[in-house]
């Protein structure tokens, strides 16, 4: 299976909003030392994501789901994310998790980015994204579409 490719601008964009969840996140139980984002499912996001981030920040493509040991921050496309081999990866503490989709993020994600007519926003779980030991910023929950 290959990884479904987005549209540029969109990868760009799903990229920028997937750095700044992480910028407006804090982990309050161990804070990892540094961030390993996991992108699976989307190349262009993976491209783009590699654009904006430092250059030692480390980025992984995924193409299995038992390559996310590693990952401190997830993002799954919507594809991958109603698979249950990849849905349970979203059920790891400490981890912040983000998948498309506006109902995916029920299952466990922390943020769920919605396409919309020339833009995308997100939703927001708050209770989860609580129960697992992360702080939001209310800046971020301010412009979310949605907070549970």
């Amino acid at each position: 299976m290959s990884p479904v490719r987005a549209q540029p601008a969109q990868a760009s964009l799903k990229a920028a909003l997937l750095f700044r969840f992480v910028q407006y996140s804090e982990w309050s139980k161990n804070p990892p030392a540094q961030q390993n984002y996991c992108i699976a499912g989307d190349v262009g996001v993976f491209n783009a994501l590699t654009q904006i981030l430092p250059q030692q920040t480390e980025v992984s493509l995924l193409t299995a789901a038992n390559q996310a040991a590693e990952c401190t921050v997830l993002y799954l496309n919507a594809e991958l994310a109603s698979k249950p081999d990849w849905s349970q990866l979203l059920q790891t503490s400490g981890r912040l998790t983000v998948v498309e989709g506006a109902e995916l993020f029920r299952q466990g994600a922390m943020f769920g980015l919605i396409a919309e007519p020339n833009r995308i926003s997100f939703r927001v779980n708050l209770t989860l994204a609580r129960q697992q030991g992360f702080h939001l910023s209310a800046q971020m929950l301010k412009l979310a579409k949605e907070i549970h």
